[in-house]
């Protein structure tokens, strides 16, 4: 089994905290989307959609990140000899689609520095409009995501959208406080898959540094926050690369790539 992910990415975030809860062995493949390592030809036709993560299994291709976590599953319990009563309950698979719905891309990049933002952006398209000439059997999928990079940037300067992307954030948050104040996890007292879909969404936030607005003001989510930080799921997949210094050194790389290339005009 691989996984093409990353990092930076919240959905590879998600899947990987479940192949580590869960105990399923995989090989692991990096594609930055900030160096746009996803616009790659090879990477490309696996998904068109470029996003991550991938999961690939023999033939099998998943990309869609609910789908890739129930397959994960069903894994996991097909090989400890489990029933398909050991599944996740209806309740749980409602959550996980719940905060999925949530869109992190916008929210994330509107609080990033203006300067910082446009820079990528620009480097990106650039890349995408060199991966199109490379490869023209792909050219109508490379367009259309070079739309979605356009429409992003007209998005980003509405008022209105970025509101309603905090407003379903913050619902989310004060909904998950509510059932914090009466289980220890997000659906009962033992972790779920609600949860691993749930913990990367804290933690973007505190890599934002917003943890104070979002976080601090909802007292369940604190104790929350404060208890699965201390998971060694967590602190593979996530502490290892962002907590304390450790995300100063993954995203200087980054930038010392995007910054090089740019001004080489290597795409």
């Amino acid at each position: 089994m691989q996984l093409y992910h990353h990092p930076y990415s919240l959905d590879s975030q998600k899947v990987r905290l479940v192949l580590e809860e869960k105990n399923i062995d995989y090989t692991s493949f990096h594609v930055n989307p900030i160096t746009g390592k996803n616009f790659d030809s090879s990477f490309f036709r696996k998904n068109p959609t470029a996003k991550l993560p991938v999961f690939q299994n023999g033939s099998h291709i998943l990309f869609d990140t609910i789908e890739i976590i129930q397959y994960i599953e069903r894994i996991a319990m097909v090989s400890c000899g489990g029933e398909e009563s050991s599944l996740s309950s209806g309740e749980v698979v409602e959550w996980m689609h719940k905060i999925q719905r949530w869109n992190p891309k916008l929210f994330t990049i509107s609080h990033v520095p203006p300067k910082s933002r446009l820079t990528v952006s620009k480097f990106l398209r650039r890349v995408i409009i060199a991966r199109m000439a490379e490869c023209p059997d792909l050219a109508s999928a490379y367009h259309r995501k070079l739309k979605e990079a356009y429409d992003t940037e007209d998005k980003l300067k509405d008022p209105e959208t970025l509101r309603r992307s905090e407003e379903h954030l913050e619902r989310i948050l004060d909904e998950a406080d509510e059932k914090l104040s009466e289980t220890t996890y997000l659906l009962g007292e033992e972790f779920s898959l609600a949860d691993a879909v749930f913990i990367p969404v804290l933690s973007r936030l505190v890599l934002l540094n917003l943890e104070d607005k979002y976080v601090a003001t909802r007292p369940n989510l604190v104790e929350y926050w404060s208890m699965v930080k201390k998971r060694p799921s967590y602190r593979k997949v996530i502490g290892k690369y962002f907590d304390g210094w450790r995300w100063h050194n993954t995203l200087f790389k980054t930038w010392c790539f995007v910054r090089i290339r740019s001004l080489l005009k290597q795409y």
